[in-house]
């Protein structure tokens, strides 16, 4: 009997560790990238992989200054699909399966062609890059990256590879601070980060660009890069350019504690129309602003707070 409940309890244990190991075995794919036209490595190219069934993205890297790529972490006896985008040149697709037996995918050399200049058939890819990085922007897709319908901005950049958004809704990108985010290209209320990324919804945002600050260049060119400011300037969805849309919520607990407040936006083309009203009795901080026990605010354009008001934004 003993040696049946032995031999029953190591079959046991190997068929749980089998389990474990094949759980947490995972593959990879790496590669380099060759710009054929100019016979040479391709540097920050975006290496995006998807799964195949759903084009649902499930990682993505950017090869590095030698054009070499490695993306790990990939799971196992899944139909792949791997995107290769650059500006300028063409995209590179590749179906690919990996399993216990070969977990590992060299793709060697890529060659990747140049870009046809001249307007042809239109292609309708069901992959969009979840990263472009040009020379002086960083740009997200932000369809690439889920949130739940009720995010705000602020947890979209969350989800975003190299930028920090910490307790009190501070921003940093790679390690340099956020003074300024633009609504496509044009301030809004004021100069306050947190009153964009704190209203206004993740759901409306098709792209996340991050550039050097002008201004601050402006004032000194020599600052070191480590140093220089980063703005942010969020590109709304083709539908919001020409609508209306807003929240309003409110709420009330025990000992006559009360959060309400609203936004309501208009955009027209190159106007935009946005107001902003918040009340508490929670000292909380809805705007990004310092405020009594009991306040509503909104930021206008001079930055003053008040109970209500507007900011517009005209050609």
């Amino acid at each position: 009997m003993k040696h049946v409940l032995r031999f029953v309890f190591l079959t046991s244990c190997s068929f749980l560790l089998t389990v474990v190991l094949a759980q947490a075995q995972k593959g990879e794919v790496k590669g380099k990238l060759w710009d054929t036209a100019h016979k040479e490595v391709v540097s920050y190219a975006t290496v995006a992989i998807y799964t195949a069934q759903d084009t649902t993205l499930a990682t993505f890297r950017v090869s590095d200054e030698k054009g070499n790529f490695r993306v790990p972490n990939l799971a196992l006896d899944t139909r792949l699909r791997i995107v290769i985008t650059m500006t300028g040149l063409k995209t590179y697709r590749k179906e690919f399966t990996l399993s216990a037996g070969q977990p590992e995918l060299d793709l060697g050399q890529i060659n990747l062609e140049q870009a046809d200049h001249m307007l042809g058939e239109v292609v309708i890819a069901a992959e969009a890059p979840p990263i472009i990085v040009r020379k002086d922007t960083l740009e997200f897709n932000a369809n690439s990256f889920k949130t739940l319908p009720t995010a705000l901005v602020e947890d979209l950049l969350r989800k975003l590879p190299g930028v920090q958004v910490d307790a009190e809704g501070n921003i940093s990108v790679n390690g340099r601070s956020v003074q300024k985010i633009l609504v496509d290209g044009k301030e809004f209320f004021g100069n306050d980060p947190k009153v964009a990324t704190r209203n206004l919804p993740a759901d409306m945002i098709s792209k996340v660009q991050v550039v050097n600050d002008p201004d601050a260049l402006r004032r000194d060119p020599d600052m070191p890069v480590s140093e220089i400011p980063q703005v942010i300037n969020l590109k709304l969805k083709k539908g919001i350019k020409q609508g209306a849309f807003g929240k309003l919520y409110v709420g009330k607990g025990t000992k006559d504690l009360f959060e309400g407040g609203g936004i309501v936006n208009l955009f027209r083309d190159t106007t935009q129309l946005s107001v902003l009203g918040y009340a508490n009795n929670l000292n909380g901080r809805g705007l990004g602003l310092r405020r009594s026990t009991v306040l509503g605010a909104l930021t206008a354009v001079a930055g003053t707070p008040c109970l209500c008001g507007a900011t517009a934004a005209l050609p």
